[in-house]
């Protein structure tokens, strides 16, 4: 006899079968009945002060776990979420977004529904979503939604991008057969086929074996991040060839491995890696995030005509570029299996130099009372990390100093390639927390925001505070858009920010109140070398318990002084 389930049920459980916990959104009228299905689909709700950074922690949950979920109710609560969404679309990080509908039979009505548009239509905002979601789904057959469900749920696995559900709200309790939960397993990539895999491998090592300086390129992007990561640290311990990430991809590869040299951030980079990328004859590059931020306006691209891009579901070579389907996780087994080291040309890696010996000189006592500064910074603070911590770094200088970390093993790092959203990683950083305490309990994450994001998405501390969360807030407060004064109006009031007390915003959002009671909230305001010495000397914020807010007060004008070029130049693109 053949059992059933609900339609929202068999959503629910469906994520958790493909290793979903936490689901995050804004409850809405439309969408309160399928909430009542998430507990018994072993599934937390974990409800935001907003859908934006509702998305915005779907999208940092995702990129620690490889799926995510999202409920937003219908109209306002989507639209407010849309930029998280395409977010992840444009950096690749798959999420189910759900949206709870009205009934289809008042839909189709054209009546004047409460959060339309008062026009008669109803889906404007489904069509919306088309041009960044991989997969669409509206959920009016009890027959065939878990089919539909599955589908979404595939693809964005599969491409690594977002999907879109509606849940008409009378569809909720509807019932659906049972047996694709117990028979079908959803696939996570492409099916390939093995003669295309094959014959790739042998374009590869080919053009592999007669190299003369081979250099490898990783990124996150294109689903490499959750499809091979690991093959990919495999394939370069294993074959010694000299290694690189992007600024977004500086977690990828395990900063142990001596053949990887750090970041790709040629001139302003601790160590200039762009004259040795111009003069590599082939490039593997896997899941490139090339924007324009990230690589020096395009300038530290290595030549299209001597690189192969490898993504989740492709295979990419030179220029003209020719695409061929591939699933990439076959495609690094048979790699692997085939390589020979013997083979492959050895470089000289001198002038790449060891990023991990780079060190700032130690303070001289006249300096510790000096005020912080961004330029090293970043290297002083490196002591603080400990292996498997999560790091994310917001959009603005943070994203710049704490490119060149050296990462303790097993630690990543987060941060955006593409979309760089102001205020992203404050709630990112929650999802990111919410995946590693899911997974190890005494794990630490660790946020180095700007104030002008922190001022965007705040209130999601709340959030941290009440799922009691294990997380600190570096806050760099230089009372306004660093990045953006160094690019234009340096001296206009438009790059100034309201000056807040940032230190206050634990108490404010409900630290020690009923509920969160036994929640450690520890508080610190870093602004000379000495207050620096003073926070890494103390146990209290080492330990990584509850949530440390810790100010860093730098000058108005401060950056990375290396930087100040790559802002010019942005300056000049204006």
């Amino acid at each position: 006899m053949s059992r059933t389930t609900t339609v929202a049920k068999y959503l629910f459980t469906r994520l958790h079968q493909r290793g979903i916990r936490s689901v995050y959104g804004v409850p809405g009228d439309f969408t309160l009945k399928s909430l009542d299905h998430l507990k018994a689909s072993g599934l937390k709700w974990i409800g935001n002060c907003n859908e934006l950074n509702a998305g915005y922690a779907a999208d940092g949950y995702s990129r620690m776990r490889g799926l995510s979920a999202l409920l937003t109710t219908y109209g306002v609560g989507e639209l407010s979420a849309i930029n998280a969404v395409a977010g992840s679309y444009a950096e690749d990080v798959p999420v189910v977004h759900i949206v709870g509908t009205p009934q289809w039979h008042v839909q189709q009505s054209g009546a004047k529904v409460h959060h339309t548009l008062g026009d008669g239509r109803s889906r404007v905002f489904a069509e919306v979503h088309k041009e960044f979601t991989v997969a669409q789904a509206n959920l009016l057959d009890p027959v065939k939604a878990p089919e539909m469900i599955d589908d979404v749920i595939e693809k964005c696995m599969i491409h690594s991008k977002p999907g879109y559900i509606e849940m008409p709200c009378d569809m909720v309790p509807k019932e659906v057969s049972t047996e694709r939960l117990e028979t079908y397993v959803l696939k996570d990539r492409v099916e390939g086929t093995i003669q295309s895999e094959e014959e790739q491998v042998e374009v590869l090592l080919k053009r592999l074996y007669s190299a003369r300086q081979p250099l490898l390129l990783v990124d996150r992007g294109d689903g490499v991040q959750h499809s091979i990561k690991s093959k990919i640290n495999e394939f370069v311990c294993m074959t010694g060839i000299p290694t690189l990430t992007l600024p977004s991809g500086a977690g990828m590869i395990d900063h142990t491995i001596p053949n990887y040299f750090g970041v790709n951030a040629g001139p302003v980079g601790q160590i200039d890696t762009l004259p040795y990328v111009e003069s590599s004859d082939f490039v593997i590059a896997f899941g490139p995030l090339n924007s324009d931020t990230q690589t020096l306006g395009w300038k530290v691209v290595p030549d299209p005509a001597k690189t192969v891009t490898i993504g989740g579901t492709f295979i990419t070579h030179g220029a003209p570029a020719q695409t061929i389907g591939i699933n990439a996780e076959a495609l690094m087994k048979k790699l692997l299996e085939k390589v020979d080291r013997n083979q492959i040309n050895a470089a000289d890696t001198t002038s790449l130099g060891n990023f991990r010996t780079i060190t700032t000189p130690p303070l001289k006592p006249n300096e510790l009372d000096n005020p912080i500064d961004q330029t090293t910074f970043y290297l002083r603070l490196n002591q603080y990390l400990r292996p498997n911590d999560v790091v994310l770094l917001s959009n603005g200088t943070p994203i710049l100093g704490g490119r060149d970390f050296v990462l303790p093993s097993g630690a990543q790092v987060i941060a955006s390639g593409m979309w760089f959203s102001i205020g992203h990683m404050l709630p990112a950083a929650l999802g990111a927390a919410t995946a590693q305490q899911e997974a190890d309990p005494n794990s630490r994450t660790i946020l180095i925001d700007g104030d002008g994001n922190v001022q965007v998405s705040i209130q999601e501390i709340s959030t941290i505070i009440r799922q009691r969360l294990n997380m600190t807030i570096f806050i760099v407060d230089n009372g306004g858009y660093a990045y953006e004064r160094q690019i234009h109006g340096m001296n206009e009031e438009y790059n100034d920010l309201a000056p807040w007390r940032y230190l206050d915003a634990a108490n404010f959002f409900g630290a020690g109140m009923p509920g969160n009671e036994g929640y450690p909230v520890d508080t610190f305001r870093i602004s000379t070398w000495s207050d620096l010495e003073t926070f890494l000397a103390e146990e209290r914020f080492n330990d990584g318990k509850g949530l440390k807010l810790v100010e860093v007060v730098v000058g108005k004008y401060d950056v990375p002084e290396k930087f100040k070029q790559v802002f010019r130049a942005a300056g000049e693109r204006l």
